[in-house]
């Protein structure tokens, strides 16, 4: 036989073992095991699964192979007249005398028409062999089953803070029992809101699904609530209240600025402007009032901006209570050779996180002829005065904030009512 025959032939052998390998990727895959929610499947008894409408089904299959095989897929489905049900597929390597597990998991519709299904499991790799095996699933209806069909807000998914959010809830029974007091209850959590209702009967239609309304529920969004995204949780207890199903959704808060906390701080300057001696001293006062609702520290800080004059202030640090003011004191000392004419002074009010609240400027004329009396009863008239105009200027800002808050409680009624 000669040597070009003898290769015709080797090669010929060689294609014919070859696809023999590839065609046998697939026959040498054995199912070690498969799980149906953790209890494993009696093939060899023909066992049938009990499992329960509206579950979901967690599959673990296991498989084994004497050589090494890539992209192994595994596909779960199940199969029944004019019914949905989703695929779950599941693709990994296998190595040689090891078992590897393939997870899927399969829903399960809450309304079966049938009592019995099969799940396929099907094994497939990229030659194109299929491994298949059969679970005969025995479908048993929910005897409590109960579920969130719907919720809707009014006036939306949007509400502004200090207004009601209106929420209306539709409960749906699956299952075959009538459920009997059950609990609703809508909340926002990080708001620390919540209303609760509860419903005197859910009833079944003959095994089909039915639909009963909860009574409307009101939650109040606090007036000083941040403007921003919001988790409403919706919470339903039955079966004796054993049960719960919970959703949530989110809303949009809008802030009412009538209602925010004010972080404010009031300044009063008295005077702005003063005339002194080359060489002698200027004071001024400035009032410090905390229009805020918390405790709130502030830095002073005093520039002169040149030679002409150094700058000292009473106090550098205050810390203000709410509603509460102090008076700190600028002392200007003038330079022997000040030039005449207006210099200023930069006093810059700062807050405990170091941003700059109000820059202030401070004027001071040096002259030849002193218009400051005595410096003891200068301080104690700027102070008063400095008082009565911070008084003024708080009980002002709360006439036009109870004003404004009149007029904005008035639309909210005519509203909502």
């Amino acid at each position: 036989m000669s040597k070009k025959l003898l290769s015709i032939m080797a090669l010929f052998i060689v294609s014919l073992l070859a696809v023999s390998m590839v065609s046998a990727d697939t026959t040498m895959v054995e199912m070690t095991s498969v799980k149906i929610n953790g209890d494993n499947v009696d093939f060899a008894n023909g066992e049938r699964v009990k499992v329960h409408e509206g579950e979901t089904l967690d599959i673990r299959v296991g498989l084994i192979s004497p050589i090494d095989i890539d992209d192994v897929e595994v596909e779960a489905e199940i199969s029944g007249e004019d019914e949905d049900f989703d695929v779950s597929v599941h693709e990994e390597n296998l190595e040689a005398n090891t078992t590897e597990y393939f997870d899927l998991e399969i829903d399960l519709p809450r309304k079966l028409e049938q009592t019995e299904y099969s799940l396929r499991i099907r094994v497939m790799t990229r030659t194109g062999g299929d491994l298949n095996q059969i679970v005969r699933l025995s479908v048993e209806p929910e005897t409590h089953g109960l579920d969130i069909a719907d919720v809707v807000f009014s006036p939306g998914n949007t509400v502004k803070a200090g207004r009601s959010l209106l929420t209306s809830v539709l409960l749906q029974n699956y299952g075959e029992d009538t459920e009997e007091d059950v609990k609703v209850t809508v909340a926002i959590p990080a708001l620390g809101v919540q209303a609760t209702e509860f419903v005197d009967k859910v009833e079944t239609d003959d095994g089909n699904i039915d639909y009963e309304d909860v009574p409307e529920m009101f939650l109040q969004v606090p007036a000083t609530a941040a403007a921003g995204q919001y988790d409403v949780v919706v919470t339903v207890k039955y079966d004796n209240l054993e049960e719960t199903v919970t959703t949530t959704y989110p809303i949009n808060v809008v802030a009412n600025e009538m209602f925010q906390a004010q972080e404010k701080l009031v300044l009063a300057v008295g005077p702005e402007l003063q005339s002194v001696v080359a060489g002698q001293t200027a004071t001024f006062a400035v009032a410090l009032t905390n229009a805020g609702s918390a405790s709130k520290a502030y830095i002073l800080k005093a520039v002169t901006g040149g030679d002409w004059a150094t700058a000292s202030l009473s106090e550098n640090l205050v810390v203000l209570e709410p509603g509460k003011n102090a008076v700190v004191y600028v002392t200007v000392n003038t330079a022997s050779g000040a030039d005449a004419g207006e210099h200023l002074v930069s006093l810059t009010v700062e807050s405990g996180d170091g941003d700059v609240l109000q820059t202030i400027p401070l004027r001071t004329v040096v002259s030849g002829e002193a218009s400051v009396g005595d410096g003891v009863s200068l301080r104690n008239g700027l102070e008063i005065a400095l008082i009565v105009v911070v008084v003024l200027l708080v009980i002002i800002g709360l006439i036009v904030g109870f004003s404004r808050l009149r007029k904005d409680e008035d639309e909210e009624d005519q509203t909502y009512y």
